[in-house]
């Protein structure tokens, strides 16, 4: 059966199930969620824990034994098992698992995100008929401020509006640490403290966590501010210039091939035809809305500018050129570049 995460701990209550299988990415709500399973488990006097971490190397046999063995110290345990990485050898101890599930135990089992079309294997949708599936959402942007606050009123903090989305801003694709955040703005202030923005600013470090490919996103929806941001803190973390000068010429460059692909078909179509997966094709879609055939080949040539400035040749100095490609491909052109200088 399938149970949200805000569900779990109700259904907690009723009944424990004897299997629990958490998935998703955001390895704090996962943490949380496992923890809350293993409370209740101790509610109900299951104190004898066994801890696996399988990876490439790991002989579930010690697993399958474990489970059908009887315990030294308790009738009841937790199987607690986590794998960070699926593999053909997981599914086919996982399936044979699900044939020996039993009330005694407690199967606690960890999972990185699984797709709709593992959710569909037998061996999961046997597990699952057994037990719990708890699915992991990411928090988006437009409710992670309320999730901040909620989670500042859990810990007697009042945090004002202008005061979570700084620390929202701050510290965003990072929920464990905004919530570290969060509990040093106890330590300072103290349980029932009112935190304005300034109290923030002065307290909290700057812990965004970005890849590349949330530069990307940002860019292909024209999100200028979050894009400058998200430059900041690669090049701050020493992200180097060639990777993100690869970023753009990829985008830049699928981006030219769609608008030559559009003269004799559909956007969609396009897309199809550069392999983007159908999740994708609004940022896309967002992008295409603002370049044509003349903003691409200009982007394109300070490409080729600032390619020479990253191979160590005379060029655009390397932080105002990236500056200027971000605003460039959000529609904000800057108002002139060393392309527009006469020679």
């Amino acid at each position: 059966m399938k149970v949200r995460v805000d569900q779990l701990e109700q259904q907690l209550k009723k009944s424990l199930a004897p299997i629990y299988i958490i998935s998703g990415d955001e390895v704090l709500l996962c943490q949380e969620a496992t923890d809350t399973i293993r409370k209740a488990a101790l509610a109900h006097n299951i104190d004898e824990r066994l801890r696996f971490v399988a990876d490439a190397q790991f002989d579930w046999q010690d697993v399958i034994n474990e489970n059908n063995s009887l315990s030294l110290f308790s009738s009841r345990r937790v199987f607690d098992i986590q794998i960070d990485k699926m593999a053909e050898k997981h599914s086919k101890a996982l399936a044979q698992l699900s044939q020996s599930l039993n009330e005694d135990n407690v199967v606690l089992l960890t999972l990185p995100k699984v797709d709709a079309r593992t959710q569909k294997a037998k061996w999961f949708t046997q597990l699952e008929s057994k037990g719990i599936f708890v699915q992991i959402w990411p928090i988006d942007s437009n409710r992670l401020g309320a999730w901040v606050q909620q989670r500042a009123q859990a810990l007697d903090l009042s945090l004002s509006r202008d005061a979570a989305s700084i620390i929202c801003e701050r510290g965003e694709g990072n929920l464990l640490a905004l919530s570290q955040e969060l509990e040093k703005l106890v330590l300072i202030h103290g349980s029932g403290a009112k935190i304005d923005a300034e109290k923030v600013v002065e307290s909290v470090a700057d812990s965004s966590r970005y890849s590349i490919y949330d530069l990307s996103d940002r860019l292909l929806m024209g999100k200028v501010k979050e894009a400058m941001h998200c430059l900041s803190q690669l090049i701050s973390e020493g992200v180097e210039a060639n990777i993100i000068l690869w970023l753009f010429n990829r985008e830049i460059q699928t981006l030219t091939n769609l608008l030559q692909a559009m003269k004799s078909s559909s956007l969609r179509q396009a897309c199809q035809g550069e392999r983007i997966w159908d999740k994708r094709i609004p940022f896309y879609e967002n992008a295409m809305s603002r370049h044509n055939q003349a903003t691409l080949p200009y982007m394109q040539n300070y490409l080729a500018l600032m390619d020479k400035t990253v191979k160590g040749l005379e060029g655009p100095d390397i932080h105002t050129g990236f500056r200027n490609l971000v605003m460039m491909f959000c529609g904000f052109k800057p108002v002139s570049t060393e392309l527009d200088l006469p020679y």
